[in-house]
């Protein structure tokens, strides 16, 4: 007998943690891990493209004080969990952990006068090593 097909997953419940901090975004993406065919070495190199992630702006500059300490010199890399939760207010489903990842660039709000969007902020994350996270424990942490 052929196992029933698993159930889709829903790409609007998630939740991000940058080190110990659960932060709100509204869109991250693309997780994106390819490979480099030609490397110094003759084998191939993993790559890992950078990650967006977006959010409505708030009074908090915790992400914009996090890229100026790159800025300044101040080695300060955080490792960043995504999971996919089984729906709003879920349990996790799935989980990546983006290893010692640090902000690569921070772009604040447009503004627009005619317009009545939400000024949003962005980071770009880089990251030294991509894994996939075990099935998550009991308490939904993966």
């Amino acid at each position: 007998m052929t196992p029933p097909p698993s159930p889709l997953l829903d790409g609007n419940a998630f939740r991000v943690r940058i080190g110990d901090q659960e932060i709100a975004f509204a869109w991250v993406g693309p997780i994106t891990s390819g490979t480099d065919p030609a490397s110094s070495e003759g084998r191939p190199v993993d790559m890992y493209a950078p990650i967006v992630l977006r959010r409505a702006l708030t009074g908090s500059s915790e992400l914009f004080d996090w890229r100026r300490a790159i800025v300044d010199g101040k080695v300060d890399r955080r490792d960043v969990t995504i999971s996919q939760l089984s729906g709003p207010g879920g349990t996790v489903v799935v989980a990546w952990r983006l290893v010692r990842a640090w902000p690569a660039r921070w772009s604040g709000p447009s503004f627009q006068a005619e317009g009545s969007s939400v000024a949003q902020e962005e980071i770009e994350l880089r990251y030294d090593d991509l894994v996939w996270l075990a099935e998550p424990t009991a308490d939904g942490t993966p």
